[in-house]
């Protein structure tokens, strides 16, 4: 398989998964039941990889935002283009994942992280392997459900 094809069936999952996580926010009737026995069928596989705070982070009104809680404030859109073609460029990109992880107090996605450092989906890959590979992250999970966080 290319990597074309890779990063075109990685962006297909990627939106299948995000119009799971859209048509859930747009069912509050649904019962963990009836969540749970979708999660047996065809689309179950997104399931696996959507967390409660995602259900509830971006509905408008959730009962956090009805009790006063505190609610993270998005981060700003990065920039889609990062140099790795150099051994500086890389470093930086390293640099700025790995600041990226130490602001989260919890273990992330690849995906999160890249909606808030930018480059594509391989070069982030490459770059949080990099970083495995000198004990600066650890890993947790498999496939779409890997989370990343500080060593």
């Amino acid at each position: 398989m290319s990597k074309y094809e890779t990063e075109i069936r990685s962006a297909l999952d990627e939106q299948e998964r995000q119009v799971c996580l859209d048509l859930l926010r747009a069912s509050p009737e649904l019962t963990l039941g009836d969540i749970h026995k979708l999660s047996r069928g065809s689309i179950g596989r997104h399931f696996g990889s959507i967390t409660v705070g995602e259900l509830l982070g971006s509905s408008g009104s959730s009962g956090a935002q009805a009790s006063g809680a505190k609610l993270r404030v998005a981060p700003a859109p990065a920039s889609a283009s990062v140099n790795t073609r150099t051994a500086a460029g890389r470093k930086a990109y390293d640099d700025a994942l790995l600041d990226a992880l130490k602001a989260e107090d919890k273990p992330v996605s690849a995906s999160r992280l890249i909606a808030r450092v930018g480059g594509s989906k391989l070069q982030a890959r490459a770059a949080l392997n990099r970083l495995i590979e000198t004990k600066k992250i650890t890993w947790t999970g498999k496939a779409r459900g890997t989370k990343y966080a500080v060593a």
